[in-house]
């Protein structure tokens, strides 16, 4: 358990003295949300009810599946992945470390927006705190986990990044985040109902503000939590896979 923690506290420094992991953990989801806070809450106002749910399913989804894959295709590519095969470390091991490192740091970043939605932007609390950090812990750990896939299967950088994009993208344009779902024509809302975050927002919805949702909240929370489980059981497939060839 020590060499865990140690090691847990190499990674997190290393995290911070990278320039890649600040930027995509902290500098892109805080500027994105102070502007975009600014911008939807002058262009619509309702947008301050859920503002801090919505920013943080955008910190969270930029933070995991483009910043996560990133450490672990480093350590293939370097062939540290090898070193520790050698050393007699487990697969699961590892990628724990890196699991517990984006949780804390992207933890961090939601609590700051949490605090500063209805200080900066006077948006509206969550009626229930409780259930809005459960949906919060919930879904970092569906978004980890793809991240960690992502990170498994990618043989180098480039298409780490390019495989990112490709589910980055329609979770920030369809998951409901930037404008109602209900807006987009019905192939693409029903796309959209494919990525994590569609379901967290409705989650955040229907358990935190208590609000209407268009799916039920309970249903979705679940589809999140399974969704996270999945990916973590066939990224640590995947990682022994990895370290055996």
């Amino acid at each position: 358990m020590k060499a865990f923690i140690k090691y847990l506290w190499i990674q997190l420094k290393m995290d911070l003295r990278d320039k890649g992991t600040l930027m995509h953990f902290y500098l892109v989801p805080l500027l994105f949300f102070f502007v975009m806070g600014s911008v939807l809450s002058s262009i619509n106002p309702l947008m301050k009810t859920t503002l801090a749910a919505t920013m943080t399913i955008f910190a969270v989804t930029m933070g995991s599946i483009m910043g996560s894959p990133t450490p672990i295709v480093k350590m293939r590519e370097s062939g540290t992945l090898r070193a520790f095969k050698v050393n007699g470390i487990p697969g699961a091991a590892v990628l724990s470390i890196h699991a517990f490192s984006a949780f804390i740091h992207l933890l961090l970043v939601s609590v700051i927006i949490y605090i500063a939605a209805p200080v900066i932007f006077h948006s509206n609390i969550p009626n229930s705190s409780g259930y809005y950090f459960t949906v919060l812990i919930v879904f970092l750990f569906a978004s980890i986990g793809i991240g960690l896939f992502i990170g498994v299967i990618a043989r180098d950088q480039s298409f780490s990044t390019m495989f990112s994009m490709i589910i980055f993208l329609p979770s920030l344009l369809l998951s409901g985040i930037m404008f109602p779902a209900s807006m987009l024509p019905k192939s693409f809302m029903w796309l959209g109902r494919i990525f994590p975050a569609t379901h967290a927002l409705q989650s955040f919805y229907g358990l935190a503000y208590q609000t209407k949702t268009d799916i039920n909240a309970n249903l979705s929370i679940c589809i999140v939590t399974m969704v996270g489980v999945f990916m973590f059981i066939l990224s640590i497939w995947q990682f022994a896979n990895i370290g055996r060839n």
